[in-house]
């Protein structure tokens, strides 16, 4: 795949979605990081947990796909009038490299710019090195790491933050 031209991205969510970025969720850090299953139950609470309090209004899902089928996504929460959080953030690997991950972050970038959110941000984890380098490059600033175990796994937890 050389090209972003045969993708739509959508803004809007529809029945299965949830469901199916979270098998992407526990299939993609399952194979490229080792996570276990509980990573997977952890995926589908926090979908839960956003189903409950969803608006949309102030939270916006930007979701790629291929000839109908997710193959990337990335989502802003917003808590409240000034301050988002960036989550779900994910690329199917047989797309990655054509610019779809900036496309989706610039997107996800322009709707905080939109709703004046000031402050912006997300946790991940030092495996995710690549999409570090993206919200690093953004402006985005390291203001925490924990170290635990999770996922079958200790690593390392980041939170970045964007004051804009």
């Amino acid at each position: 795949m050389d090209s972003t031209e045969a993708i739509t991205i959508r803004e809007h969510l529809i029945a299965g979605d949830l469901g199916y970025l979270t098998y992407l969720h526990g299939k993609i850090y399952k194979e490229e990081c080792q996570y276990d299953l509980e990573f997977e139950g952890y995926v589908c609470k926090t979908f839960y947990d956003f189903t409950l309090r969803y608006s949309q209004e102030r939270d916006r899902f930007f979701i790629a796909e291929k000839d109908g089928v997710i193959i990337g996504n990335v989502a802003i929460l917003g808590y409240s009038d000034t301050e988002a959080q960036l989550r779900w953030f994910l690329i199917d690997p047989e797309y990655r490299g054509i610019g779809l991950g900036q496309k989706l972050f610039k997107r996800a970038m322009q709707f905080c710019e939109e709703k004046d959110y000031k402050k912006i941000w997300l946790l991940t984890t030092s495996d995710q090195e690549k999409a570090s380098s993206i919200y690093e490059r953004e402006g985005f600033k390291m203001v925490e790491e924990t170290s635990q175990e999770m996922w079958g796994r200790v690593l390392v937890e980041k939170r970045y933050e964007l004051d804009r």
